[in-house]
């Protein structure tokens, strides 16, 4: 069976900022929930204990409140989920230790009285299962993380849940493929001038044209309220041609069979899809206001802007967190990871000790090639492969562009940190694809880079996450952005 060609996606700062393009990408989102504060008491004898909360999501705090008369000077002592010799009166925060499904009972006895709480554990709501199978019907997909993205008109449970979006860390901001359900009535995101607006994305293998709507984006059960997304294939202003500046690049990939995925969430290293390129400018192939049948560049303020909608949480809004299992050299038909939300934010999503490589405001790194320097490196769930310059690989004769060696090859890249203050050997075995004809799922798999800057360039894509958990730091006022593993 042919595989399908190689996908590249671009960082979409660099882009915008240095190419004013646009960039590839994929994901999920959502947002923990604040703990409800509701009474939870239990009384025995003269003894009573609160909870603030019925149950709380793992790895999430609540509040205990405890009093008790006649404990003759002796106080209370705790036991079951909690110890230590407590006072006659008090309260007290603690983390319940129990997993999703099950539940904590704290007691109390005081003299000889006891009482006690129980308070059930939730599974962590800031969670995604990312699962890399076929795809969507007619997409044929490859080596593609995707996770289901619900979108709502703002402010309201209007919504509909989309299937196999593409995770992607290269990119920034939620795209999707019209059309949505038309009831969902998605109201349209206005220009300076009060048309509607209108975006092309532009992507190494073509571009994207459609609408820019504003949605509530629900992922797990994280919240993003009233986010700019763009809408692929809906024609803003009634224009459903692309303008001519949006179609250099290559052809159109606004389609399912052409994408691979019913849309992209780009949850990469920034906030906005263009940035201050966009918002103190009018660049060609960028947002346009569309009216009256025609459209034209236009400024777009960064409130406007298609953005991360992890940005856009209450809570674990600093980054992601891509956990993926290993694959076997033989491939599989269909693998199930996690995509997290937040970092050091819950019990989940902690760094550890995980080595962080920070990224420059394109959001590369360096990595050490056989000698050769590659400074516009990156990592990417949205790219299917590992793409990097090297002409002693021969390529494949079936899966044309990635690259098929004789046997399995090992090879090893050094990457650092774009200020050089960290670094780490990252080894690989080069798998033949074309002696892989049934895998939906490969592991190190790669071929030639003709994306960005070329031989500068080695782009870390979907095989790299394989094994690993992989962290988003997503540049804040206070963050510089990072990947970390």
């Amino acid at each position: 069976m042919k595989k399908p060609t190689p996908s590249f996606s671009l960082p979409a700062a660099w882009l915008c900022m240095a190419a004013l393009l646009a960039a590839c990408g994929g994901g999920g989102g959502g947002t923990s929930a604040p703990v409800p504060q509701v009474s939870n008491s239990t009384t025995q004898g003269n003894v009573t204990i609160s909870a603030s909360a019925t149950s709380v999501a793992s790895g999430q705090p609540v509040t205990l409140t405890w009093s008790s008369q006649d404990t003759g000077g002796a106080g209370c002592t705790a036991s079951g989920a909690w110890s230590g010799q407590l006072a006659a009166s008090g309260s007290q925060q603690v983390t319940p230790a129990a997993s999703g499904g099950a539940s904590a009972t704290y007691a109390i006895t005081c003299g000889t009285a006891t009482g006690s709480v129980a308070v059930a554990v939730t599974a962590p709501v800031n969670t995604v299962a990312v699962t890399v199978d076929r795809g969507p019907a007619g997409a044929n997909a490859f080596n593609i993380p995707f996770v289901s993205v619900t979108v709502c008109r703002p402010g309201t449970a209007t919504c509909q849940t989309i299937d196999h979006v593409m995770v992607d860390t290269g990119s920034y901001g939620l795209r999707l493929i019209a059309p949505l359900d038309p009831g969902l009535g998605l109201p349209a995101v206005k220009t300076a001038s009060g048309a509607d607006a209108g975006e092309c994305g532009q992507f190494i293998s073509g571009y994207t044209w459609g609408a820019v709507l504003q949605a509530d984006v629900k992922l797990g059960g994280e919240t993003a309220p009233a986010q700019s997304v763009q809408i692929i294939g809906q024609a803003p202003g009634g224009v459903s041609a692309a303008p001519s500046a949006c179609t250099d690049l290559g052809g159109n990939i606004g389609t399912v069979a052409a994408l691979g995925a019913n849309g992209v969430l780009g949850v990469g290293l920034f906030k906005e899809d263009c940035g201050t390129a966009c918002s103190f400018g009018a660049p060609a192939a960028a947002y346009y206001a569309c009216a009256n049948g025609s459209c034209t560049p236009t400024a777009m303020p960064l409130a406007k802007q298609v953005s991360n909608p992890v940005t856009g949480f209450s809570r674990d809004n600093n980054g992601i967190v891509l956990s993926m299992p290993a694959v076997g050299a033989g491939g599989a038909n269909s693998l199930t990871g996690t995509l997290i939300f937040g970092i050091g934010t819950q019990a989940n999503n902690a760094l550890g000790g995980a080595t962080k490589f920070a990224a420059d405001q394109r959001g590369d790194f360096t990595t050490v090639y056989k000698g050769t320097r590659m400074t516009s490196s990156f990592i990417d769930s949205g790219s299917n492969g590992l793409f990097f310059t090297d002409a002693s690989i021969p390529t494949c004769s079936i899966s044309k562009a990635f690259y098929c060696p004789t046997k399995p090859l090992t090879l090893t890249a050094t990457l650092e940190s774009y200020d050089g203050t960290t670094s780490a050997p990252v080894t690989f075995t080069l798998q033949n694809i074309d002696q892989l004809p049934d895998a939906v799922v490969a592991g190190w798999v790669g071929g030639t880079n003709s994306g960005k800057n070329g031989g500068d360039s080695f782009d870390w894509g979907l095989p790299f996450f394989y094994g690993r958990k992989v962290f988003v730091g997503i540049e804040t006022a206070t963050q510089q952005p990072y990947w970390a593993f």
